[in-house]
C-alpha cells in the first residue's frame, strides 16, 4: 500500500489517540486460558471465548453505559459480570468461589502491562509528535485503570492529558468528550485551539472517526486488519491507514 497524499489538512495543534486497538492490543484468549488453567478450570470450547466476550461486553455497554457509572454499579462489578458470564458459557457448573478468583485476577492483570501489547510504531510516532511540540492526548472509552495501564506500558510520559469516558461521564461518539478534550488542551496550551486544529486517531469507525467528525474535528482511522469494503468507501484516502508506520510518514509530510 502506498503512503497517502496529504490533502488540504491544517497542521494540527492537538492530536488525540484512542488506546485499545490503536496504540495497544490484547490477546484475550491467551490470558483467559492462562488464568482459567491456574484455577484448574478446563475450557470446553476455548474458540468461543472471544465471541462470548464480545456478546457480553456489548450487552453490558447497552445495559450499563460508561462502565456502570450512572446505573449504580462499580466499574469492577461491571467487568466482573462479563467475566462471570464468559466463564459460565464454558462451564455452567463453575463455582462462585472460582469465578470470584478468576474475575479478581483478570481485573487486576488488565491494569498491568502483562495483558497489553504495544502496536509496532506506537512509541515512535508519539515521540515524533512530542518532538514537534504538538499537544498529544488520549480520548478513550475506558475505566479508571487506563491511567495505570499507560504508566505500566511506559506510554503515559508521551501524553499531555488522558481523558477517559469514566472520568468524563460520557462515551465516544458523544461530542461532549471531544469538547472536553479541546477545553483541556486549550488550558494547557494557554490559547484557544479551534476544532479544525484538532485531530483524533482511532480504530473504530463510529466511535472514533464519526464521533470526531461530528464534533468538528479532523479524524483518521487506523485499521490493522483493514480490507476494502463498503463501510469505508466514503472515507478519503488520506484519512485511513493500515498501520502506525504509514501514519508517521503522513505526519512527516505535514510537519516538515
Amino acid at each position: 500500500m502506498h503512503v497517502k497524499n496529504v490533502i488540504n489538512i491544517i497542521r494540527p495543534r492537538l492530536i488525540t489517540f484512542d488506546v485499545t486497538g490503536t496504540l495497544l492490543k490484547v490477546k484475550l484468549d491467551e490470558h483467559y486460558l492462562e488464568v482459567s488453567s491456574r484455577y484448574g478450570l478446563k475450557m470446553a470450547n476455548p474458540q468461543l471465548l472471544a465471541p462470548s466476550f464480545k456478546y457480553h461486553f456489548r450487552n453490558m455497554c447497552n445495559e450499563h453505559p460508561v462502565f456502570g457509572k450512572h446505573t449504580g454499579i462499580s466499574w469492577e462489578n461491571w467487568w466482573r459480570n462479563i467475566v462471570y458470564n464468559v466463564f459460565k458459557d464454558q462451564d455452567t457448573k463453575i463455582s462462585e468461589e472460582i469465578l470470584n478468583k478468576i474475575a479478581a485476577r483478570l481485573i487486576h492483570d488488565y491494569s498491568t502491562d502483562k495483558c497489553w501489547f504495544i502496536f509496532p510504531g506506537a512509541v515512535d510516532i508519539l515521540q515524533y509528535l512530542n518532538d514537534q511540540q504538538i499537544i498529544v492526548g488520549v480520548i478513550s472509552n475506558f475505566d479508571e485503570r487506563l491511567h495505570q495501564i499507560l504508566i505500566n506500558t511506559n506510554l503515559q510520559q508521551h501524553f499531555d492529558f488522558i481523558l477517559t469516558s469514566y472520568d468524563h461521564g460520557h462515551e465516544k461518539p458523544d461530542i461532549s468528550i471531544f469538547k472536553k478534550a479541546l477545553n483541556i488542551a486549550t488550558i494547557k496550551h494557554g490559547s484557544e485551539i479551534n476544532q479544525n486544529q484538532a485531530l483524533h486517531i482511532g480504530d473504530n469507525l463510529r466511535l472514533d472517526y464519526t464521533g470526531a467528525k461530528n464534533a468538528g474535528w479532523n479524524a483518521i482511522i487506523i485499521k490493522q486488519d483493514y480490507e476494502s469494503n463498503d463501510e469505508y468507501k466514503n472515507i478519503p484516502n488520506n484519512e485511513i491507514f493500515h498501520n502506525i508506520e504509514q501514519l508517521k510518514t503522513y505526519f512527516q509530510n505535514i510537519f516538515n
